[in-house]
């Protein structure tokens, strides 16, 4: 099975600034234990849009690491991965520290090395043509076939799913009533996710179009964050409160309300808070005094490959909805304006180089 692969690509390069410029950059050459991937799409994370509206990395990069494709060429032992349909995973951890022993993948060092690339310093590489996928990555488990049929707007799920997951699985067992604060698609998987694993969901969020969607995605009730948003969660699980809540916003008002409202010794789960230099004031009382948790989830965890596949085949579930732009490459300024200022029902944004 062999592909034609160009010598030169479309790739959306960010130069500093606020917008980015489609240009034409060389394929990344692909070595022994490499493999080259042509991008079929490739969603706009938050993650990375905060590297350019905050100037988080040296220019020029090429990001963009929700990425979903085919292998198209396999270096010297990989000749088993061409021609298949995968998504890739741009981070994944040794395996072999103190941190990978306690499962605290995402907090390894190695994990924080980035191995994939379109061109220049690697940053992900999916908003272009073709990535390159570093031996590493390959053989620490992060390219995983996609399933036969799987549309690439739910292929470009799996890395996204997998943190989601990832985050439920902090939740202490047993499985009991959850509160989502947030339905943006992060949220709205989250509140999938705990539904799938058994909890009772239900949800904050202030979007109309975003509450009509949360039962489609498992939260059997929706709250606009008005006032006693505490007491009205309180009671609505009486007599004691939620058992968690998980904070996929970084409001500070219902994250507050959320931790009133959990019961004694409840858990926050803080999931948007993603950089350093975020404060959050809370009442100590309530953890002190109430002996309730808060705990952080970030990034995915290399265990969790097999569950999110599995999840993203739950028919149940109305993945595709999540994504509802896909822009081509050219038009990434316009994409990330609509991933910045959501409007008009979006939710997912994506880009594809496809033709």
């Amino acid at each position: 099975m062999t592909f034609a692969v160009p010598p030169d690509m479309r790739a959306a390069v960010w130069r500093g600034g606020a917008e980015l410029a489609v240009e034409r950059v060389p394929v990344p050459a692909v070595g022994p234990g490499e493999l080259l991937v042509r991008v079929e799409a490739c969603g706009l994370c938050p993650t990375d849009i905060k590297k350019i509206d905050r100037a988080l990395c040296a220019p020029p990069v090429i990001l963009g690491h929700e990425t979903a494709g085919t292998v198209v060429v396999a270096g010297e032992g990989r000749g088993e991965w061409l021609g298949r349909r995968v998504a890739v995973y741009h981070h994944v951890p040794c395996r072999e520290c103190r941190l990978c022993e306690l499962r605290l993948y995402s907090q390894c060092a190695g994990y924080k090395r980035t191995g994939a690339t379109a061109g220049f310093a690697p940053a992900g590489g999916g908003w272009a043509e073709y990535v390159k996928v570093m031996p590493w990555i390959v053989d620490g488990g992060g390219v995983v076939a996609a399933p036969e049929g799987m549309p690439r707007a739910v292929a470009i799920l799996m890395e996204p799913v997998n943190t989601c997951l990832r985050c439920v699985r902090c939740l202490p067992p047993p499985p009991g009533t959850v509160v989502v604060l947030g339905l943006g698609p992060i949220g709205l998987m989250l509140a999938a996710l705990a539904a799938r694993d058994g909890w009772h969901v239900l949800a904050v969020e202030p979007v109309p179009e975003r509450q009509v969607l949360a039962g489609a995605f498992g939260a059997v009730e929706v709250f606009a964050p008005v006032d006693d948003l505490a007491g009205r969660l309180k009671a609505r699980c009486a007599p004691d409160g939620p058992d968690g809540v998980i904070a996929a916003t970084d409001a500070e008002a219902a994250i507050g309300a959320g931790l009133a409202a959990l019961r004694p010794g409840g858990t926050l789960i803080l999931f948007a808070h993603t950089r350093r230099g975020q404060p959050l004031t809370v009442d100590g009382g309530e953890i002190g005094m109430q002996e309730k948790r808060i705990a952080g989830s970030y990034s995915s965890s290399i265990e969790l490959n097999g569950a999110a596949v599995e999840a993203l085949c739950d028919a149940r579930v109305p993945w595709e909805r999540l994504v509802t732009h896909v822009f081509p490459l050219e038009d990434i300024n316009a994409a990330l304006a609509l991933a910045r200022r959501p409007r008009d029902g979006s939710l997912k944004i994506a880009v594809t180089a496809e033709t």
